[in-house]
């Protein structure tokens, strides 16, 4: 097309004269594009019109052909176009303004940048688009399409750039286009138009003619759409047709994956820990680290979780002098917003905006959605958007569960908003926006997932599982740019969502579903300590909290929520109140699930006394006291008590409560296992099976209490020598609490603690001592080293060093034991008179006779001090002693030493003590003649 005959600026008055003056510097490009000015006005000239150089506003004149036509006809003629022999005359102009256009009105093609000199590793995503893009065969013509998608900051465009420069001789051209909107994709296509090639092939300047250019390159062509971050059909449009060339496309949006085919997709996430610390040390300009220096490398990528651009920045701030390489992570610590926004990285990075700066952009962008008022649907999912995220800003970054916004918006419908501040409570009702029905609107809740989706500010796991997961930087700068008001405004939002969303019924479901908040109820308080807030919650939330972690075996987390409460309603209700007392009863179990058993028997003392004065004798609260007291003599060895107390608390029960009520049956199971330490174990089992069928048919098969009574059985089990039985039912009751309770509550490792033990009974140490060190080193993690249990599985270890003639081991670890047993047990408890009675045995083993023999003795007197005279637990330990002890004898002293023969006594003695009276008769005759020949008949011990 000819270039155009501008009007005179003389032939134009009055109204036209500014228009002209702007129209003489806006000669642009020929093709229509979203956001141009447009003006329309008629100018009298010869023509119809004024020529518009929009394709789309041609109208054709009569054709004129014929020798005797002169071209003088057009004389004075202006803003006509003659191509061949047709005229093309405009009905209007289209003004396009453009800060790219240069003075000589050329647009310039869009050039590729160079990648980053620091770049570093990335060779798994580079192999994966180099075998992606690879010809299959001489022949093979078909188009190849990727997309590399990730949150901004993470290194797309400088992996594409990567590629492009090592793959430089598979293509013969490489058009990069910025595709951060339509306007700049039409506008680097246009640029295309002036390449040599395509100015050679005498195209027009419009994004369809550089497409149709493109489609008809025959080579092996690769079109860039860098940061594509927009909706697919936007490059949809922009994609040349036919089969030939290759499409690269980078995005913010995983949908993007519908112009390439999502398994042509690939998301990039951070760098490994390696080429992060290879990073820094590149970007800080630093030669080489020493090994201490090192480490600090390694802490300091893992705090910015490896993110490329966030290393990057961090490493230009070391080298700019901000702080050295040593202080970085004390000075992230304590002007992060400040470090993370530093000007003086955009100097130092190609990609020119730090990594608080991508984000806010992105933001800033879904804020403009928010605010448009032309758009209901997009308005409406944008500011969900913002309020999920900024919610989200306060639990923790991963397993964000959509049931949680669902669960609360249903107690919403019930009205739950009458103390919350006038903000506070406009945001909820946005967030968990009910329909018509007061049923929860979860269309508008995943529209706003989308949207945070499409700016990779979120993440799914998966299509189905309604969870979700957002980067621990995103997440932190969540926080950072809200003021101290918006940050007390969604704390209060968030806090009221995970209140409302607990469900204290004792189903499979629920106790899955409250463990998985434990991580949001633990980050939602840290945010309220780190802003220095004054406490938001009250004392029925702290109450909603602390069951959470009681059921999910963080008693450390429950008890210090639960001492808050007990401040709170003395305070508030006064100590006789019948929500203070329960709240203390509480704090007392959790005080001997810790095995604290010194204060949980004190305090419910003090409650059981209150609660007989204020609701009576028989109140099913008092009741509830007795029993917890009665569970706490027998931790602490009172087994005496411990049965006269069930007893009674048992037989009330019955009669205020009934048989089945699962008050009754606690303590029926109680009761059991009393009977079970005190060596009863008949009476234990046959107890514990009525407890397991009424459970069953109370409760329900997978009931936490119904697997308790399981595993108590098992446990009964073997002891008495029914391995095979005991190994079955603990095997089953294994997976069931792996699955109702997760695989580090504190039943499911007692579980395995147990399993463990009838491994070892069995004589199968090696199965034992791997499942023994597994159980060991979840409770050191889950309930602490000094924990009763935790000393329990140790000493199983220890016996099983032992059982494997491993004795410096199991010696070194059973003084271990016995130590802590003494410091937090007490010297006379039951279970630190067992680790003495072990670690007797292992020093007979070891030929300590001296020390064995002492140490035994000692145990002997303290359990008939502790137990009682006719403890069967006493006997039982004590024949297992003397055997092992009788053994050794035998081996190295000789089957006729004097020490034999004493050891032979000792076990007729206990024998006798028994009742085994045969056994008891047969041995003493035994040991008398034997006694007779080596000492003599007249010798005293004769």
């Amino acid at each position: 097309m000819s270039a155009l005959n501008r009007p005179r600026e003389n032939r134009l008055k009055g109204k036209f004269k500014g228009l002209f003056d702007r129209l003489m510097g806006a000669n642009h490009p020929n093709d229509e594009r979203p956001g141009s000015s447009r003006l329309e006005f008629m100018i009298p000239t010869c023509a119809d019109g004024i020529l518009t150089r929009s394709r789309s506003m041609f109208t054709r004149a009569p054709e004129v052909t014929g020798e005797g036509t002169s071209l003088n006809v057009m004389q004075g003629a202006r803003n006509i176009v003659m191509r061949d022999s047709t005229f093309y005359v405009a009905k209007n102009i289209e003004v396009h303004e453009h800060a790219s256009r240069s003075q000589d009105d050329t647009l310039l093609v869009p050039q590729r940048p160079n990648s980053s000199a620091l770049f570093t590793g990335r060779e798994d995503i580079l192999e994966r688009l180099k075998n992606h893009f690879a010809p299959q065969d001489e022949g093979d013509k078909c188009r190849k399409s990727f997309l590399l998608y990730g949150m901004g900051g993470i290194g797309k465009t400088q992996i594409c750039l990567k590629f492009v420069e090592e793959m430089a001789g598979r293509f013969s051209h490489v058009f990069w286009i910025d595709a951060s909107s339509e306007d700049t994709i039409a506008l680097g296509l246009k640029g295309l138009c002036s390449h040599p090639e395509a100015t050679a092939a005498s195209i027009s300047v419009s994004s369809k003619s550089a497409l149709i250019w493109i489609a008809s390159l025959q080579d092996k062509w690769l079109l860039v759409f860098d940061n594509a971050d927009g909706a697919p059909e936007v490059v949809e449009k922009f994609i040349p047709s036919g089969s030939q060339g290759n499409i690269l496309i980078t995005s913010r949006n995983q949908s993007l994956g519908r112009v390439t085919a999502y398994e042509n997709s690939l998301e990039v996430d951070q760098m490994a820990e390696k080429e992060a610390i290879s990073l820094l040390v590149k970007a800080s300009h630093l030669a080489e680290l020493p090994e201490d220096v090192y480490s600090i490398a390694k802490q300091i990528v893992n705090e910015l979780c490896c993110l490329p651009l966030a290393v990057d920045q961090a490493g230009a701030s070391i080298e700019a002098g901000l702080c050295s390489i040593d202080n970085y992570l004390e000075h992230l610590s304590q002007h992060r917003n400040k470090l993370m926004n530093h000007p003086s990285f955009r100097g130092a990075s190609q990609y020119n905006r730090t990594a608080y700066e991508t984000w806010d952009l992105s933001f800033n962008e879904i804020e403009s959605r928010a605010n448009k008022k032309s758009d209901g649907h997009s308005r409406a999912a944008a500011q969900v958007a913002i309020l999920i995220l900024e919610t989200a800003a306060f639990l923790h970054h991963e397993n964000i569960i959509e049931a949680v916004f669902r669960k609360a918006a249903m107690e919403l419908s019930k009205g739950q908003l009458s103390r919350l501040e006038r903000k506070v409570e406009t945001c909820i009702n946005q967030l968990l926006q009910l329909g018509k029905d007061q049923s929860w609107n979860q269309f508008f809740f995943c529209e706003g997932i989308r949207v945070l989706m499409s700016f990779s500010f979120i993440k799914q796991y998966s299509v189905t599982s309604g969870m979700y997961a957002i980067h621990p930087l995103v997440h932190q700068w969540s926080r950072d740019r809200m003021s101290m008001a918006q940050k007390k405004c969604m704390m209060q939002v968030s806090n009221f969502i995970l209140v409302n969303c607990i469900t204290e019924e004792m189903t499979a479901e629920n106790i899955a579903f409250n463990r998985l908040l434990v991580p949001h109820i633990k980050a939602n308080y840290q945010s309220q300590e780190e802003n220095g807030l004054k406490r938001v919650f009250d004392d029925n939330e702290y109450s909603k909290f602390s069951y959470v972690f009681y059921e999910s075996g963080i008693w450390k987390y429950a008890e210090y929520l639960q001492y808050q409460i007990v401040e709170m309603r003395i305070k508030k209700e006064g100590p006789q109140h019948p929500n203070t007392l329960t709240s203390m009863a509480n704090l007392a179990v959790t005080y001997l699930q810790q095995g604290k058993y010194g204060e949980a028997g004190e305090l419910e003392l003090k409650v059981l006394d209150l609660c007989k004065k204020v609701l009576g004798q028989e109140h099913p609260s008092t009741l509830t006291s007795m029993a917890n007291l009665a569970a706490t003599y027998s931790q602490q060895g009172k087994y005496e008590e411990a049965e006269e107390l069930k007893l009674k608390v048992l037989d009330l029960e019955k009669k205020v409560l009934g048989l089945e009520h699962p008050s009754t049956l606690s303590s029926m199971n109680n009761l059991a296992r009393i009977y079970s330490g005190q060596g009863k174990y008949e009476e234990a089992g046959e107890l514990e099976l009525k407890v397991l069928d009424l459970r069953k048919k109370v409760l329900g098969p997978e009931h936490p209490d119904t697997l308790t009574s399981m595993a108590n059985l098992a446990v009964i089990y073997s002891q008495q020598g029914k391995y095979e039985e005991a190994e079955e039912l603990k095997l089953k009751v294994l997976d069931l609490h792996k699955k109702v309770l997760g695989s580090e509550h504190p039943s499911t490792l007692s579980s395995m603690n147990n399993l463990a033990r009838i491994y070892s009974d069995q004589g199968r140490y090696k199965e034992a001592r791997e499942l023994e060190l597994k159980v060991l080193d979840l409770r050191k993690k889950v309930l602490g080293p000094e924990h009763p249990d935790t000393l329990s599985i140790m000493a199983n270890l220890a016996r099983t060093y032992s059982d494997q003639g491993k004795y410096e081991g199991a010696e070194e670890l059973e003084l271990k034991v016995l130590d802590l047993r003494k410091k937090v047990l007490g010297p006379e408890h039951p279970d630190t008179l067992t680790s003495m009675a072990n670690l007797a045995a292992t020093y007979s083993k070891q030929g300590k006779y001296e020390e064995a023999e002492e140490l035994k003795l000692k145990v002997l007197d303290l359990e008939k001090k502790v137990l009682g005279p006719e403890h069967p637990r006493k006997y039982e330990e004590a024949e297992e002693l003397e055997l092992k002890v009788l053994d050794l004898h035998k081996k190295v002293l000789g089957p006729e030493h004097p020490n034999t023969l004493i050891s032979m006594v000792n076990i007729a003695v206990t024998y006798l003590q028994q009742g085994k009276y045969e056994e008891a008769g047969e041995l003493e005759l035994k040991v008398l003649d034997l006694c007779k020949k080596v000492l003599g008949p007249e010798d005293p011990r004769t």
